[in-house]
């Protein structure tokens, strides 16, 4: 009778670790990685990110494109910087698991990419080069 009490506590013992490992498993999803894609001619990249962790509701589209032709700026050359192509950057929402997507924002990033130490702390771009000039001139 001993033996079977035995093999009965093990069984039992058995079955609460694997329905404890059950419980603590529940509600556990597998990492998933953003995803991001590029369009075979180069002119569309998307990305996916979050508001919140592991949920990926939010979609970045990247557009490089030629300006509209009723929207170029018409003037003389000398009045600004003008640019042949525009970067459109573009944000989406997607709610309700996917049943609404919401256009959130849009920005030409065109001129964006062309500043340089905007809103830095120091040490700049500038003063960091101005530095390295000197001790290269020591050496």
């Amino acid at each position: 009778m001993q033996k079977w009490t035995y093999f009965t506590m093990g069984i039992m013992a058995g079955l609460i670790l694997l329905l404890g490992g059950a419980l603590l498993m529940q509600g556990r999803e597998p990492a998933a990685h953003a995803m991001q894609g590029v369009d075979n001619q180069g002119g569309f990249i998307l990305a996916t990110g979050s508001s919140e962790p592991n949920r990926y509701d939010m979609l970045w589209v990247l557009h490089k494109h030629a300006p509209h032709p009723k929207l170029k700026v018409r003037g003389e050359e000398g009045e600004g910087i003008l640019k042949g192509e525009l970067m459109s950057l573009c944000l989406y929402k997607i709610e309700r698991q996917g049943e609404k997507m919401k256009f959130v924002a849009a920005r030409d990033i065109a001129y964006d990419i062309e500043l340089r130490d905007f809103n830095q702390e120091t040490p700049t771009t500038k003063e960091v080069l101005n530095s390295l000039s000197k001790q290269m001139k020591k050496d």
